[in-house]
């Protein structure tokens, strides 16, 4: 695979600031927005500001917007009842003073439930039961920001709709989980470092192991049974391909538009989809 073609199914402006977004589970793209110039994850207090959520799939674009959101989000994620899930990765520890750094939302943009998922969070996603898987970077495993026992130390943890635990990885010594691919409630692959970077696939509690030749940040990936699509930067994509237990780098895909023109921008990897957000457009493929 050295290409995509991507079909452009909106033309996308906003006067507000993008900050970060992901693919939900249905295949709709989220887009997080402020009026903010700059962000501060360590400013304390959080400065209350309002929000945007952008909502983009082929049927058209939604907004929801949350007023007085005392969060910087950088994860965004939908339940199956279409309520709204947003979470600030880092958080603050002051002795018994925590923060409720997840907020959900119904789509009215009225606060449901806020708590608390731990300092240090490098992903998070909601898989078909509302179970909401989070992995951690560095800092959510050995603690920093106040935390001395984190919430993160596993690496890999998965929380119930309201936010407690319900399962983490165990048999794994992480230094950071940078990303996963979560294909259902009983599956899910994660890619973590521990001096070595490693790929795990776990399926209705067991578990596999994989590497990954070379040494490759990702961010975000996604497997078939013929290979890994995945990006470190969020701007390229990877193709590897499956050879026993090791994924080979084979190159990278160049994203095209139908006229075969050259798109780069922001790229949003999840299961099966694929979305480009360049030029003003939203760009989307299905794998």
């Amino acid at each position: 695979m050295d290409k995509l073609i991507m079909k452009k199914i909106l033309d996308y402006h906003s006067d507000l600031n993008f900050v970060d977004g992901q693919i939900s589970r249905d295949g709709t793209l989220l887009l997080l927005e402020t009026d903010m110039q700059e962000v501060d994850f360590f400013e304390r207090p959080v400065p209350r500001h309002d929000w945007m959520v952008r909502m983009i799939n082929k049927e058209g674009l939604t907004s929801i917007k949350l007023k007085h959101v005392p969060l910087i989000p950088t994860e965004v994620d939908l339940f199956t009842d279409g309520t709204l899930l947003i979470v600030q990765g880092r958080c603050q520890k002051e002795g018994n003073k925590i923060e409720r750094n997840a907020r959900r939302y119904n789509p009215n943009g009225q606060l449901i439930d806020a708590f608390t998922l731990g300092d240090g969070i490098a992903q998070v996603q909601i898989d078909e039961i509302d179970t909401i898987w989070v992995s951690y970077f560095d800092e959510g495993i050995f603690g920093n920001f106040g935390w001395d026992d984190p919430m993160g130390k596993d690496g890999f943890v998965a929380y119930s709709i309201s936010g407690e635990k319900v399962w983490s990885v165990t048999e794994h010594s992480m230094i950071d989980c940078d990303a996963f691919h979560l294909i259902n409630s009983n599956e899910c692959y994660f890619y973590y470092y521990d001096l070595d970077y490693r790929l795990v696939h776990i399926k209705e509690n067991k578990t596999f192991n994989f590497s990954i030749q070379g040494q490759h940040e990702l961010s975000q990936f996604t497997i078939d049974k013929k290979g890994l699509i995945g990006t470190g930067d969020n701007q390229t994509l990877m193709y590897f391909q499956l050879k026993g237990r090791t994924f080979k780098l084979k190159g990278k895909i160049k994203l095209v538009d139908e006229k075969g023109k050259q798109l780069k921008g922001r790229v949003f990897v999840r299961g099966s989809y694929v979305y480009v957000y360049a030029n003003d457009c939203i760009y989307f493929k299905k794998l």
